[in-house]
């Protein structure tokens, strides 16, 4: 494989999403490629301070400076030889209000920085989530348009990790559902999207599938997800393949234990 290549399928590499033959012959790359090891190095490195955004926490110098302070303040109050009751009566009242303001101002000082800090690392890393998402979306795309049948399969299920996947990869997927000239190709798109069932786009693909399907196959794995999400507009796709001739007897009884949960 050429070096832009083993980058491209870097990130599968990290999260050992590779086949064994694959992820081999990519780490016998790395060893001898100081262009793709410097690039690893780099996504490792993205990924760690993407999975490692934890909590900053007070420094324990805050608490030993602040119990110096409070030290120093009791010092003052206890020294009688210096002031005379009545007087440090009210002094003490007034270092009380110092000490109390002095320590708010440290702390919240302290705090609204490390907040402002916080943030902003938080921003950074949420932007970085973004930018990570869509890279692999980018690549799933390409990956499933590839002449080997083994990478678009592979494709198919990297689609199906995405929460959220753009419109891209949906249509990529319902294209791939519709013409790829691999059966197993069709029927891992078509279980990928139904898990976006969801999407108004890819329910109606499901039914525009059924109507146009030709594989029995195929036909009984659209009916089965089409009433597993309780799609009821795909009654009459439905009908219509208990009413040709050519449609296979294992379809019909498929159609027929599922269709009465739809009417």
């Amino acid at each position: 494989m050429s070096c832009n290549h083993i980058q491209d399928l870097l990130i599968d590499f990290i999260d050992q999403n590779l086949d064994q033959k694959t992820h081999l012959e990519i780490e016998t790359h790395l060893k001898n490629c100081s262009s793709c090891s410097t690039e690893l190095k780099g996504l490792k490195t993205v990924f760690k301070n993407i999975d490692n955004d934890s909590k900053e926490l007070p420094h324990k110098s805050l608490q030993m400076n602040f119990e110096k302070m409070l030290q120093k303040e009791k010092a003052l109050l206890d020294d009688s030889k210096l002031i005379s009751l009545e007087k440090r009566t009210k002094n003490s009242w007034k270092t009380a209000i110092q000490i109390a303001a002095t320590i708010a101002l440290v702390i919240s000082g302290y705090f609204y920085g490390k907040f402002q800090n916080n943030e902003s690392l938080s921003n950074e890393m949420a932007v970085l989530k973004k930018e990570k998402i869509q890279m692999k979306q980018v690549m799933t795309i390409s990956l499933i348009e590839n002449e080997s049948a083994s990478k678009r399969l592979q494709a198919v299920n990297y689609a199906e990790e995405f929460e959220q996947p753009g419109n891209d990869i949906l249509k990529a997927l319902i294209q791939k559902m519709h013409y790829d000239d691999h059966i197993n190709v069709r029927l891992a798109a078509a279980e990928a999207l139904a898990k976006f069932s969801d999407k108004e786009m890819v329910r109606n693909a499901l039914i525009n599938a059924l109507d146009q399907e030709q594989d029995p196959g195929m036909q009984i794995e659209l009916i089965q997800i089409l009433v597993s999400i309780q799609e009821k507009r795909a009654v009459p796709s439905m009908e219509k393949l208990l009413q040709k001739e050519e449609t296979p007897n294992y379809v019909k009884d498929q159609v027929k234990i599922g269709l009465p949960s739809l009417i």
